[in-house]
């Protein structure tokens, strides 16, 4: 695949904001709007099912304001054969095509599973080819006494799973009922912000978009990948017994991640993987 094409900066920043159905994109981008300018979903289904962009400016040190394009992206779901709506990635590859990333946030609601890897590389590694600043942003902490003590907790796991950001945030998106959890609140909109002007990179990076047919037989062959690994006894169980192991249609076997996605074996050899802050 030929290289990808950085485009000047002259225009608003452009911030890509993926992850599955439920996690908190749109309220995300609320919280650092400082308005409901996006539709929120009250549940695991959200409401997002297409790209939705929404110009947001921030105040830098230097007090001038810096203008960002966010882009609320549809969920990255796993359905139980480990794949992810067919409409996702493409919609996501447009944005990359036609309007460019300068960072991609990862934004996941606690819990680490195979979806967690997959969507990962999916778009960071595949679509992206790891070309990107990607930063991680965990929701649904508020109560939690030290939200950060998620990521003390559950890093090496993510180092095992293959993952490396160039930074993360522990926050809450909701304010809470009665505003119980304002100050939280506030103190993730800045953790969030920070990350933004720390690691959004200076340049656009575009996928030229005769590549894009070619990104997409790679994600084909990622996922077949997968779900050869996963399956490998999986297969041989009846489906009516494989039903009795499947918790929800988001969470195939549960919440951890199998040895598929804790292994060498998905690796994608493009560009050498970030560091961890």
């Amino acid at each position: 695949m030929d290289n990808p094409i950085r485009a000047d900066r002259g225009t608003p920043r452009n911030i890509v904001v993926f992850g599955q159905t439920g996690v908190g994109k749109s309220s995300l981008i609320n919280m650092l709007a400082g308005s409901a300018v996006a539709k929120a979903g009250n549940g695991a289904g959200g409401c997002t099912t297409s790209n939705r962009s929404y110009d947001i400016s921030h105040k830098n040190a230097n007090g001038h304001s810096d203008s960002y394009t966010f882009w609320d992206t549809a969920g990255l779901n796993e359905g139980q054969e480990g794949n992810v709506p067919k409409d996702a990635l493409p919609n996501l590859l447009k944005i990359v095509t036609e309007h460019g990333v300068d960072l991609a946030i990862y934004c996941i609601r606690g819990r680490l599973g195979d979806i967690t890897r997959i969507n990962y590389d999916l778009f960071w590694g595949i679509i992206c080819k790891k070309g990107v600043p990607i930063v991680l942003v965990v929701t649904g902490l508020e109560a939690e006494q030290d939200m950060d003590k998620w990521w003390k907790t559950n890093q090496k796991m993510v180092r095992k799973m293959g993952m490396s950001f160039h930074g993360y945030a522990c926050v809450t998106t909701t304010k809470g009922k009665g505003d119980a959890y304002k100050k939280e609140y506030e103190e993730s909109a800045q953790k969030v912000w920070k990350l933004v002007r720390e690691h959004c990179g200076p340049q656009s990076w575009h996928m030229p978009p005769e590549c894009s047919t070619e990104a997409q037989k790679r994600m084909e062959e990622y996922m077949t990948l997968y779900n050869r690994g996963r399956k490998g006894w999986w297969k041989f169980i009846p489906e009516s017994i494989r039903r009795l192991f499947v918790r929800d249609q988001n969470h195939p076997l549960g919440d951890k991640p199998s040895a598929v996605c804790t292994s060498a074996s998905l690796n994608i050899k493009e560009l050498p993987r970030s560091t961890t802050s």
